[in-house]
């Protein structure tokens, strides 16, 4: 529970700040903060469990300017991973309908939910909950910027959650405000329970909460007060939504997290993508990377020549060689086989090692992939292409898992919190919003699609072998089409394909020379003689 004066972060939390600040800085992938965050006296290194794993680490690793010059390169592995998991999870948008079929509330849920502005607002949240370990969303509402309610998306560290049997009962965002600095820190706290949202105000440090002021005492909160429900002492001013339900969920981005079981809070909030346990490959992976462009800045051809081969540029200007002659005829300062004087003049080119890089950096990635549970495929760690949809599937299975996987999860939050929403909608913008009668529904597009040109060579072998009707074709190049406008299509093509008898209105069947007599009916055709 909120407390003045209490520990900020919260006690009970601190672990999962501390290791979403180690995501945060993978997921980030800036050389100069992830230097500091593994230096001396980084947050990294002062990580509990982190002295053993000291000599693994890349980053932050002490190095002597004068003999050797940092020039280490980051390899993205961890941001590319949380982009993958929101481009699987949400490239193609998700439906929300309402299953009564109620046309009014429908056109009001496209307005809402079915818009490029929400599916590209889940798209990042996606992407933020792979790299943090989940995602809070809640209902929100303002009059000044939209005329309905909808959906926010917060990150997992600027939220206190509080479970009960497994379940979110209450959870309190935090935000800090403007003016905020080193010593005086101001923070907005809306904690959403039941039937209402309750708004507090308080001034601390980084590292304390403060105590309560009146919401009036900032200017980022002083726009709240009007529209405040009531107020009370003990909790300070709240709202009421007009629906007795808790007007946010969370989604978890993987469960369990085995470090967290014994916890009754941290063991819902699920493990990242940029797990803690694979930090000590990303600091390899990078390790490989600068090494190999090391390789390509220690390679350039060198040229060993002795005095007697090189020109003098005058007195006092030393000497050089000439990169374009191309024939010596000094004799140098050193002796051959038979022990006559010849000039030293050799080439050096030093190897650059692709393969060996590559190979290993790749063993590495693997290991990354298969304990994020996604397919190197997906990775683009294959030149082969999917040619059916079998095939693509199969090629990305473990993709496909853990993507259903995490769709459980968002589906589970977002059906119920959007029929919260509507319902939310109904009551603050009365006379335009629709409340629902049934929860919601999610429909989520196919996972692992086959592309267009290989869907149009699965046709051509129907057709080929008269396999398939057109009702068939068409339902399965356009997989997102209704009935009614597949039949529509399969009328078209079938007109378009009808030739047109020269005959006039003589079915397609009788034969129209007259110079070839018709075939007597079956039942007349008599037996030949013996």
């Amino acid at each position: 529970m909120i407390e003045a004066n209490m520990a900020w972060p919260p006690k009970a939390l601190a672990k999962v700040v501390e290791r979403t600040r180690e995501s945060q800085v993978w997921w980030e992938g800036d050389p100069t903060k992830l230097e500091e965050f593994y230096g001396a006296g980084g947050i990294g290194r002062t990580r509990p469990g982190v002295a053993g794993k000291l000599r693994e680490f890349f980053w932050g690793k002490q190095i002597d300017p004068a003999s050797q010059p940092s020039k280490k390169l980051h390899a993205p592995i961890a941001a590319d991973i949380a982009k993958l998991s929101a481009s699987e999870l949400f490239s193609e948008p998700l439906t929300i309908i309402d299953p009564t079929g109620d046309k009014a509330l429908q056109d009001r849920v496209d307005l809402i939910f079915n818009t490029p502005i929400f599916h590209g607002d889940l798209f990042t949240a996606g992407e933020s909950c792979s790299a943090l370990m989940g995602s809070y969303q809640r209902v929100v509402w303002d009059e000044e910027v939209a005329d309905n309610a909808w959906i926010d998306f917060v990150d997992v560290d600027k939220a206190i959650p509080e479970y009960k049997w497994g379940r979110l009962t209450a959870v309190t965002f935090w935000s800090e405000l403007s003016g905020s600095d080193e010593r005086d820190v101001w923070r907005h706290l809306e904690r959403y329970e039941k039937g209402k949202v309750v708004h507090s105000l308080y001034q601390g440090t980084p590292t304390n909460l403060g105590t309560a002021l009146d919401l009036g005492a900032h200017e980022g909160t002083k726009g709240l007060v009007k529209g405040l429900t009531a107020f009370d002492d003990e909790v300070g001013g709240y709202v009421d939504l007009g629906v007795e339900e808790l007007a946010a969920r969370y989604v978890p981005n993987v469960l369990p997290d085995p470090e967290w079981r014994n916890d009754l809070t941290l063991r819902n909030l699920g493990r990242p993508d940029i797990r803690h346990d694979l930090v000590p490959i990303f600091h390899s992976l990078d390790r490989i990377y600068s090494s190999l462009d090391r390789d390509f800045r220690v390679a350039q051809a060198k040229v060993f020549a002795s005095e007697s081969v090189l020109t003098s540029m005058g007195p006092g200007r030393g000497l050089s060689l000439s990169e374009d002659q191309e024939v010596f005829t000094r004799v140098g300062n050193k002796f051959g086989k038979e022990g006559e004087m010849e000039s030293l003049f050799e080439f050096h080119q030093p190897a650059i090692r692709v393969l060996e890089h590559d190979q290993g950096a790749e063993l590495l990635l693997r290991r990354v992939l298969s304990a994020t549970g996604y397919s190197p495929v997906s990775f683009g760690m294959s030149d082969e292409v999917a040619q059916t949809a079998t095939e693509a599937t199969g090629k990305k299975e473990l993709t496909v898992k853990t993507t259903k996987g995490k769709a459980r999860y968002w589906g589970a939050a977002l059906g119920p919190l959007a029929t919260i929403c509507m319902q939310i909608d109904a009551v603050k913008f009365s006379g335009k919003g629709v409340a629902p009668s049934e929860e919601l529904e999610i429909e989520w597009p196919k996972f692992a699609r086959e592309s267009d040109e290989a869907k149009s060579r699965t046709v051509q072998g129907w057709e080929a072998g008269r396999a398939a009707s057109t009702h068939t074709k068409v339902s399965y190049l356009h997989e997102d089409w209704d009935e009614k406008r597949i039949e529509e299509e399969v009328k078209k093509i079938d007109e378009k394909d009808q030739v047109p008898s020269p005959f006039g209105s003589l079915p397609p069947d009788q034969n129209p020379d007259p110079n070839i007599p018709p075939e007597p009916p079956v039942d007349e055709v008599k037996p030949a003689e013996e």
